[in-house]
């Protein structure tokens, strides 16, 4: 964030929960973070988002999913950050298309974040892999040229994903 600061940029960091919002703005307090979430009444959104646009003080916004996911362009954020994951990866990309827009002056920088060897990792790869299956199926090749993984998850990888092993099953990495 030092560096998205430093730059005159901004920043979005998207958590699902705002009990973890609120947890991170003591951190981020001295890069002037706004919130944008359900707590947020509606009448005073519009100028939260003016105020992260305007204000060369507030490099961050603080942005829950489920508030910031539709209806917003903030194409003069280059930064994104994915606090935690959501079970849906479109989810996730809606809330990266809020930076990613049409008259974005540049790239934009998407950072996702997690903990390794915990659960949140196993949800990535179930996540990377439902991406794979819908790209696969609704790619404009054949689906025959590629094969579907499956269509959802086996009893090994619902245990794999809390790393147990299934009862007369194998333990996943």
């Amino acid at each position: 964030m030092e560096e998205v600061a430093a730059s005159g940029k901004k920043a979005i960091v998207f958590s699902q929960w705002v009990k973890s919002i609120d947890k991170m703005k003591p951190a981020l307090e001295r890069f002037g973070p706004l919130e944008y979430h359900g707590r947020v009444p509606h009448k005073k959104r519009d100028g939260v988002i003016d105020q992260f646009k305007n204000d060369p003080d507030c490099s961050v916004i603080l942005m829950s999913y489920g508030a910031g996911s539709v209806g917003l362009n903030l194409q003069f954020s280059e930064y994104v950050f994915l606090f935690d994951r959501w079970w849906n990866p479109a989810i996730e990309d809606q809330a990266i298309n809020r930076a990613h827009r049409i008259g974005a002056k540049g790239a934009v920088t998407v950072t996702r974040m997690l903990a390794m060897n915990t659960i949140e990792q196993r949800i990535a790869s179930v996540l990377d892999e439902k991406r794979e299956m819908f790209d696969m199926l609704f790619s404009e090749t054949s689906p025959k040229a590629r094969p579907v993984k499956g269509g959802g998850l086996t009893r090994d990888e619902i245990f794999g994903l809390f790393d147990l092993r299934a009862p007369g099953g194998k333990k996943l990495a």
